[in-house]
């Protein structure tokens, strides 16, 4: 395994975590504004598949 690779797609995930919880940090804050929470967890995990499969397994 590419060892540039691997430390790409940690910084990244590292990054998208980070996002991932300030969203829902703020958006559980929010009381006017309502999220369908199932597609926004499909639309994270969806992100972090990508992530997982480009840099983790290298597909």
């Amino acid at each position: 395994m590419d060892v540039g690779k691997l430390l790409w797609g940690i910084v990244l995930a590292v990054v998208f975590l980070s996002l991932a919880r300030a969203f829902v940090k703020r958006a559980s804050r929010s009381p006017d504004v309502k999220y369908n929470w199932g597609r926004v967890v499909l639309a994270f995990s969806a992100i972090g598949l990508g992530i997982y499969l480009a840099f983790f397994r290298q597909l």
